[in-house]
């Protein structure tokens, strides 16, 4: 049988356990020679569920009727050695065998670098602005911002980041590529699913289970460079994806909070433990050192409109088509924060510009 479809094969038998399906793949010798495996081998080697996991789904046809499903959906899926699988994900310990995969599939090969946010589900709105503003700003260099779509911060994070212009995210599911999870974010879903990339080791169908958010978040971590951890309590899942991001070699940041806010424990502690604390995006900026994201087709030009003064006109020309904080606007005009304050709020007000956060602008698009 063809490679190709041996590899989805495992993909349709990993809900055994990532690290189970690589144990039987070391002793056995590979995938294909697991598909070659004579069935009583199988049945005195492995667990009866595992044999019988592996034998109900060791069929042709099978594997071929579940890719057509797969694609009628707009769904591929990608391995090691496959064209869009992204080569950091082979760095990691315990690195999927197959990934399930919606919509702009071949940017995973590009040279983005990927932030991952992270934090609490249940956020405050001081949360969730904090990483609205960091995907935001970060959404305009050459990265991609990662999470996991969750309710509060991911999602806060990855609908700023696609709301920027030519922003890419990536959404990891803990749950069937074909399900939203939470239901709250199925806008989101939908709009990633066209703008940005879903991933999921999970296939059609598989509903959400606890025990699978844990195992995903290797996957959040691994995508990315660095991992910026927002609000959290001192147990959770994104502490998790923090301390599986230390050992994968990533870096680790976190927005401090208040003593005594149980959702500001988990930043607080990382922040202890070494973690670097961060305040401004352009932090992370200068850690990494990232480049700024140069789009397709250039800088925008601005025509000139009889609405703005000479000063309002030298604004939108240095601004092109990022996003900017008013200390980048002041740098590149050359003048004083309160003068170049109040253009901004008139251009704003002439709908000229917007503000997809606190000081940071953006030339609106016509």
């Amino acid at each position: 049988m063809e490679y190709d479809l041996i590899r989805l094969w495992l993909g349709m038998i990993s809900d055994m356990g990532n690290a189970v399906l690589g144990r039987i793949l070391d002793y056995f010798g590979g995938p294909e020679e697991l598909w070659n495996v004579p069935e009583h081998v199988l049945r005195e080697t492995l667990t009866e569920k595992q044999s019988e996991r592996i034998l109900c789904t060791r069929d042709e046809k099978k594997i071929i009727v579940y890719k057509n499903r797969l694609k009628e959906r707009n769904i591929t899926y990608i391995y090691p050695g496959h064209p869009y699988f992204p080569e950091v994900l082979r760095e990691i310990p315990d690195c999927p065998f197959l990934l399930y995969a919606k919509g702009c599939v071949e940017t995973l090969k590009t040279d983005r670098t990927g932030i991952a946010i992270v934090g609490a589900r249940k956020a405050s709105a001081y949360g969730k602005e904090m990483a609205e503003q960091f995907a935001s700003v970060l959404a305009g260099y050459r990265t991609g911002i990662i999470s996991g779509l969750a309710a509060g911060i991911d999602g806060a994070a990855q609908r700023a980041a696609i709301n920027v212009e030519n922003g890419f995210t990536v959404a990891v599911l803990g749950c069937g590529i074909n399900i939203c999870y939470p239901k709250e974010n199925y806008n989101l879903f939908e709009r990633i699913g066209r703008q940005g990339v879903i991933l999921s080791e999970y296939g059609l169908d598989i509903e959400p289970a606890a025990w699978r958010f844990p195992l995903r978040n290797r996957i959040i971590s691994g995508l990315a460079k660095g991992v910026l951890v927002v609000e959290a309590q001192k147990k959770s899942g994104s502490l998790i994806t923090a301390d599986q991001a230390l050992e994968q070699g990533r870096e680790v940041y976190a927005v401090p909070g208040r003593i005594g806010d149980r959702n500001s424990e988990g930043c607080n502690h990382l922040i202890r433990q070494g973690a670097m604390l961060v305040t401004d995006p352009e932090d992370i900026v200068e850690d990494l050192k990232l480049e700024r994201r140069i789009l397709a087709a250039g800088k925008a030009e601005f025509r000139e409109d009889s609405r703005l003064t000479d000063l309002e006109q030298k604004i939108c020309a240095c601004m092109g088509r990022e996003v900017l904080h008013i200390e980048e606007i002041c740098a590149r005009v050359d003048q004083p924060p309160a003068r170049i304050l109040t253009a901004l709020f008139d251009m704003e007000r002439k709908g000229i510009i917007r503000q997809p956060v606190r000081y940071y602008f953006a030339v609106t698009q016509g």
